[in-house]
C-alpha cells in the first residue's frame, strides 16, 4: 500500500516538473498546453488505477478481518476504537443473621425433636402393620400332616420292568391325572382297579420305582397275606379332601419325606368295622356322607 501512495506521489511531482521545463521552452515550436493534456490524461489513469488497487486491497483485508487503521478517502489514520466498559454491580454485603432468644430457639428444637418422633413411630407403626405374619410351621407327627384325597384310576398297567408293581394313571382334581408305582399285583387284578374310587397320599415325596417316578400312593388296608383298597364314599368326587374330626386337615405340607410318613402310618387302622381311622378317628370325606373303608379287613394297619 506505502508503495502504491509513494508512486502516485512521484507522478504528481513528475507533472510539476514536466510543467516547469515546458515553461522553459521558448525556442522550440511545440504547443506546451499539448505536453500538459498528455501529462494529465496520464496522471488521472494512474490515480484511477490507485484506487482501485486500494479499494480491493481494503476489500481483502476486511475479508480476512483485518482492521483499517488509514482512512484513505481524508488521508489521515483512522482513530483508535474506544471498548465500552461496563458498570460493575455492587456487591452484595450479607447482613449479620439476628440470634433467636435462648427460649424461642429451645422451643423449635423441642418441636423439631417431637416432629421427628412421631414421625419415626408413625414409619414404625405401617412397617408392622404391613408385615406379614409367617404361617407357624406344623411340627405335629400325625394326619394334619398328610395330603389325602379322593382319586379315580382312570387306567391301570403292569409296570414293564417290576412284575410286582402296576402303573396307575390316578386323577386327583388336577389339570393332569398323576403316574402312580404300586406293589398290587400279588394281590389285586387290574379289574379290581381300573375306574375305582380309591384314596390317596398327595404330597408324598416323588420317587422313582424301576424307571417310573411314582407322584402319589394308593392307601390300602394290608395284611402280609391280603391286601384291600380304601373305598370313599360312591358319590365323592376326584380331588374331595379327606378329614378328621379334632384334627385341622386344611393346610397339609407341600411335601412330606417317606421318613416322616413311616412315623405316622403306624396310627392308621381300620376299627372293627373295616373304617378308616387315625388313633381311632374316623376318617370322613369334606362335605359327603358315608365313611371310608375297607371291604373285608378289620383292625388292620392302613399303609
Amino acid at each position: 500500500m506505502e508503495t502504491i501512495q509513494e508512486k502516485a506521489k512521484l507522478a504528481d511531482e513528475r507533472i510539476q516538473q514536466l510543467k516547469s521545463l515546458i515553461a522553459t521552452i521558448g525556442t522550440r515550436q511545440l504547443d506546451p498546453e499539448i505536453y500538459i493534456n498528455v501529462l494529465q490524461e496520464e496522471n488521472t489513469r494512474l490515480k484511477t488505477r490507485v484506487q482501485t488497487l486500494v479499494d480491493e486491497l481494503i476489500t481483502l483485508e476486511n475479508q480476512r478481518g483485518v482492521t483499517q487503521q488509514y482512512d484513505f478517502v481524508n488521508k489521515v489514520p483512522k482513530a483508535p476504537t474506544q471498548s465500552v466498559t461496563q458498570p460493575k454491580k455492587p456487591v452484595e454485603v450479607p447482613q449479620p443473621r439476628t440470634k433467636a432468644a435462648p427460649a424461642a430457639a429451645a422451643a423449635a428444637a423441642s418441636s423439631d425433636q417431637q416432629e421427628a418422633k412421631d414421625k419415626k413411630d408413625k414409619k414404625k407403626k405401617v412397617t408392622n402393620e404391613e408385615k406379614p405374619t409367617k404361617p407357624v410351621a406344623n411340627t405335629a407327627t400325625d394326619i394334619t400332616r398328610f395330603d389325602l384325597r379322593v382319586g379315580k384310576i382312570v387306567s391301570v398297567e403292569k409296570h414293564p420292568d417290576a412284575d410286582s408293581l402296576y402303573v396307575e394313571k390316578i386323577d386327583v382334581g388336577e389339570e393332569k391325572p398323576r403316574t402312580v408305582c404300586s406293589g398290587l399285583v400279588k394281590h389285586l387284578q387290574t379289574s379290581d382297579l381300573d375306574q375305582k374310587l380309591v384314596i390317596v397320599l398327595c404330597n408324598l415325596k416323588p420317587a422313582k420305582m424301576r424307571g417310573i417316578t411314582s407322584e402319589a400312593m394308593v392307601m390300602c388296608a394290608s395284611t402280609p397275606d391280603k391286601v384291600e383298597i380304601l373305598e370313599p364314599p360312591s358319590n365323592s368326587k376326584p380331588g374331595d379332601r379327606v378329614q378328621c374330626e379334632g384334627y385341622d386337615c386344611s393346610s397339609p405340607d407341600a411335601q412330606i419325606k417317606k421318613e416322616l410318613c413311616d412315623q405316622i402310618l403306624p396310627d392308621m387302622t381300620t376299627n372293627d368295622k373295616g373304617e378308616a381311622t387315625f388313633k381311632g378317628v374316623l376318617w370322613k370325606v369334606a362335605n359327603v356322607q358315608g365313611l371310608i373303608k375297607s371291604k373285608t379287613l378289620v383292625n388292620v394297619p392302613i399303609k
